[in-house]
């Protein structure tokens, strides 16, 4: 890696997210070489600098790691990834047909109604109902299209894979993710952090522009968690969770991504066998044999010329990001704390600074 690639990464980084929010970044060369970077603020009021061990939401960036338990649980036989979800979930309302495979790849033609609301305050997490809200969200969200027509992105299809993992593995889904993903990969390091629910004192505050699209959606809608408050040009967030962990729930920083990417592009047997990493990876069409646009979990894409496999997280003060490269054995990620619905654009710039 040339010498001048950390320089300009924190350059890219202070300029980007320096002066108001905060960010980590990521990345692991083809040749296996780590660099970690952060800049900016984890709170403004009073002021405090993102720090390696500072944490943040990762939100949809959990549905790759949903993924990985699904697929774990097929590997051991127990799912079938084409069979009909209601033979696992009878009790759903969708009767289309849909597979764990297809909603895997977003195929399920489940609606996605806007999750903003789907949020309960720290101090309120220990005595959630996650299986009332899940029964509230299908209820609201009764129909169905035919499944795999069109790729249509959908946290209720993810809400579902989180409960075939509990169904079928008899575990709560936080439980088997931590015991069979997140624990066998956890760094030494006492700084690193990913699981379901970060202490609060290491947590960055969440931020939303007043100006912007979400920001002006949020006037509009009504806080009965009185999760938001005003500070200057942003609204500022009081700790909270999302209430469905299998779409979004994950919470962490940089290095606690680092080694479950490390392992994930190593294609480290510990989580799956070889065969179903191909499973994993593979770029999924439609009925009409047209490219989807998905692998099982992933958006495709590429930068510089590299092929990748990435997912972004946004939502109410947080964004995220994590790739892969399958071909080169690198990936990165990126945390920030400010909304953002993609940003695909960061990591493309980043990762282009080192990559061959």
């Amino acid at each position: 890696m040339d010498d001048s690639v950390p320089t300009k990464v924190s350059g890219h980084l202070r300029k980007r997210f320096g002066h108001n929010e905060g960010v980590q970044y990521w990345f692991r060369t083809p040749d296996g070489q780590t660099r970690t970077s952060s800049a900016g603020f984890a709170s403004r009021r009073p002021p405090r600098r993102v720090t390696p061990a500072t944490t943040f939401h990762c939100f949809s960036t959990t549905k790759p790691i949903t993924a990985l338990a699904l697929l774990q649980l097929a590997a051991d036989g127990k799912v079938d990834l084409d069979a009909p979800v209601r033979e696992s979930l009878p009790e759903i309302p969708y009767d289309n047909g849909m597979t764990a495979r297809q909603l895997l790849s977003h195929q399920g033609g489940l609606p996605n109604p806007l999750p903003l609301a789907w949020v309960h305050r720290a101090e309120d997490h220990a005595g959630f109902d996650r299986q009332a809200f899940l029964e509230r969200v299908l209820k609201e969200n009764p129909r169905a299209e035919p499944p795999g027509k069109k790729a249509r992105y959908s946290n209720i299809g993810y809400l579902l894979l989180g409960a075939m993992i509990e169904r079928v593995s008899g575990q709560p889904y936080p439980v088997f993710v931590r015991q069979r993903i997140l624990d066998v990969v956890r760094s030494r390091d006492v700084t690193a952090f990913l699981d379901f629910g970060a202490p609060v004192e290491r947590h960055a505050v969440g931020y939303t522009r007043v100006v912007s699209g979400i920001g002006l959606a949020l006037a509009f809608m009504r806080d009965p968690a009185k999760l938001r408050t005003r500070e200057g040009g942003w609204i500022r967030y009081h700790p909270f969770h999302l209430d469905g962990a299998a779409y979004g729930g994950l919470e962490g920083n940089v290095r606690g991504w680092a080694p479950l990417l490390t392992a994930i592009v190593d294609r480290d047997p510990r989580l799956l066998p070889p065969e179903w990493y191909a499973t994993w990876f593979a770029p999924q069409s439609l009925a009409s044999g047209a490219p989807s646009g998905h692998a099982s979990s992933w958006f495709t894409g590429d930068t510089a010329g590299h092929a990748h496999l990435r997912h972004a997280g946004g939502g109410s003060g947080y964004g995220a990001e994590i790739r892969i490269y399958p071909e080169l054995g690198a990936a990165s990620a990126i945390l920030c704390n400010t909304t953002v619905v993609s940003d695909t654009r960061m990591l493309d710039e980043l990762d282009a600074l080192w990559l061959p």
